[in-house]
């Protein structure tokens, strides 16, 4: 490609104005950087003796920038690159005054702001379509997505390492073009690069030596290759754990003379697992499967090459590396770029590599930003959903401390549970519980179990301390509903011991006491004993039957009273024995009727009165 000359190598447009002869001829050089995961950044750096130049150029936040490269006084057929600044500084040395303008694409503006947001029932393409026209960034292309995500959250991440997440997980990659619109879509395998034709070859995604190539360094690596991946996950429905493979030999990054299989297969083989992320789903797994595998492959060939200015390379563009040698002829797909401009020469320094991040927003960044909100610990929450569908008192959780309006998904609960067995003790709306979150992740919470603070305090049990204030040992243990309904487990030493059962107005109780070895049932309300069969109150000493007022006892057939020693009825008044037929009065030995007064037998039948004859 032919070079320009210094003042016609950028034809620049701040504020929607081109710069003037003048001022582009201030310009002293320049760079735009681009990165597959990354906004694209820019810097111009203009000579400034008097210190006006940031006034002439109108340059202020947020002012949008198209950059275009000019060759041989003419401009391409399109932008390298659109934004808006984001940065300006002043610079004195001993080689002058220089102003310098820094700026980013659009994507900048996905990443200015931190979100805890739930999705629910949505597809991938449908949340980065939303989130991008939230930011005001234009929408370009983006391919729908097959999957929908019953629940996914964005954990405190800005927008653009949420919409990184959702590319890996759905196999897309984003970017924002060159006149600033949002994609969304399938990569590009490097089998569609170019076939080189030549020494002569003009299509320029061909990258040639002796032609286009200033200067090359490539490399292939067996470090941390491995012949497949796993990805493993638990299925809460089914019950069982999620188990997907992929092997490393099929990469679509780049086609050349060996591949990730040659250089895992020259080892011991191998298998890298995935178990750091918590998958509940077997397409999850199999999609996280993928993911690992390209990310492995990704780092077996590196490539740095600089050629002479070529504004189509572009990160996620497959090219064609052509006469430099096996095994490093051949295809690949480009992960950065960086277009520098000043000296009186335009280069491209593109480059292929793996997740380390080349770019220099990668590099000050860090690297493609947060993945998330990580919660290695314990949190407080608080529920504000019970309407469990599968009834077992899972809950919907907020978390005051993170976000006023997040609310979890379906949330198991720690139960005494195993199948069919165990107990449930279900929460209620507003209840402060404890949370844990299952390798980190904010979408995988556990409640361990509720908590009492300054408002919510425990059923109140007046007669016996939780603690023996002397001895320092627990003096009761208790279960307990809303109403106060309990189990007391009474610990005292000395003093109460034993079980309770009580109502929550203390109106019923039942104590089963271990230091006297005895059962009371007290009751301000009537009692009541039913068995289906035999009921059977059997006592080794006394037993006593005491009424306050009547005492019934009523049989639907025959009523036996027996006793092995004197039988007594004793009564302060009027003793009544009453029988609907025949009253049989009968001893072995004497019967004796005494009276202190009259006695008096009588018959409603006259001369039926029948006096027996003495044996």
């Amino acid at each position: 490609m032919a070079e320009s000359a210094l003042s016609s190598v950028l034809s620049i447009s701040i504020a929607g104005t081109v710069l003037e002869p003048d001022l582009a001829s201030d310009l002293v050089d320049g760079w735009v950087d681009q990165g597959v995961g990354v906004p694209a950044a820019f810097r111009l750096v203009f000579r400034d003796p008097t210190r006006t130049v940031l006034g002439l150029l109108r340059a202020e936040f947020g002012a949008p920038v198209v950059i275009t490269p000019i060759a041989d006084g003419e401009g391409t057929s399109e932008p390298l690159f659109t934004g808006e600044i984001t940065g300006m500084e002043a610079d004195f040395d001993g080689a002058g005054s220089f102003a310098i303008i820094r700026g980013y694409d659009h994507g900048f503006r996905l990443m200015r702001r931190r979100r805890v947001v739930a999705y629910r029932g949505e597809t991938a393409d449908s949340i980065a379509r939303r989130l991008v026209t939230q930011n005001g960034v234009s929408v370009g292309r983006i391919d729908a997505t097959p999957d929908e995500y019953a629940f996914i959250s964005q954990s405190g991440v800005t927008d653009w390492d949420f919409l990184a997440r959702l590319a890996d997980e759905n196999k897309r990659v984003m970017s924002i073009d060159a006149e600033g619109k949002f994609h969304f879509v399938d990569p590009k395998p490097a089998s569609a690069a170019p076939t080189p034709q030549g020494a002569n070859d003009t299509n320029p995604l061909v990258l040639q030596r002796g032609q286009d190539i200033l200067r090359l360094r490539s490399a292939v690596t067996a470090g941390d290759q491995v012949r497949k991946v796993e990805a493993r996950g638990w299925d809460v429905t089914t019950k069982k754990e999620e188990v997907a493979t992929a092997f490393t030999s099929d990469t679509k990054r780049f086609g050349i003379g060996l591949t990730p299989a040659d250089a895992a297969g020259a080892f011991t083989p191998i298998t890298l697992v995935d178990a750091g992320t918590p998958y509940d789903k077997r397409p999850e797994v199999e999609r996280a499967a993928a993911a690992l595998a390209d990310d492995v492959t990704s780092s077996f060939a590196e490539v740095e090459v600089l050629v002479h200015g070529n504004p189509r390379l572009r990160p996620g563009l497959p090219v064609a590396l052509a006469d430099v040698g096996a095994p490093f002829a051949g295809r690949y797909t480009v992960t950065s770029v960086q277009h520098t401009f000043g000296h009186g020469a335009y280069r491209t320094l593109a480059t292929v590599s793996g997740r380390q991040w080349r770019s220099l927003y990668g590099v000050a960044s860090g690297g493609g930003g947060d993945t998330g909100v990580q919660l290695p610990s314990v949190a407080i929450a608080i529920v504000t959903e019970v309407a469990d569908p599968l009834r077992q008192g899972r809950v919907k959780l907020r978390f005051p401390w993170l976000d006023d309006t997040y609310i979890s998904d379906w949330t198991r609960v720690t139960q005494w549970g195993g199948k069919g067995g165990g107990g449930i003790f279900p929460l209620d709306v507003n209840d402060e519980v404890l949370v844990a979150f299952d390798r980190g992740t904010l979408d995988h919470p556990y409640v361990i179990g509720g908590l009492y603070n300054g408002v919510d305090k425990p059923t109140p049990v007046k007669d016996v301390p939780l603690h023996d204030g002397l001895k320092n040992l627990s003096a009761r243990h208790t279960l307990s509903d809303r109403r106060g309904n309990r189990v007391d487990l009474l610990s005292q030493q000395p003093g109460k011991n034993g079980v309770r059962i009580a109502t929550g107005n203390d109106k019923l109780t039942i104590n089963l006491d271990r230091s006297n070895t005895k059962i009371t049932v007290d009751s301000e309300g009537a009692i009541s004993i039913k068995g289906g069969g035999t009921v059977s109150v059997e006592a080794d000493r006394n037993l006593a039957l005491k009424a306050g007022r009547k005492l019934t006892l009523s049989s639907g057939g025959t009523l036996d009273i027996k006793s092995q020693g004197p039988l007594n009825l004793d009564g302060l008044g009027l003793i009544g024995i009453k029988a609907m037929g025949l009253l049989n009065i009968s001893a072995i030995g004497l019967i004796k009727v005494n009276s202190s007064a009259t006695i008096s037998l009588t018959s409603a039948l006259p001369g039926h009165f029948n006096k027996l004859p003495a044996p």
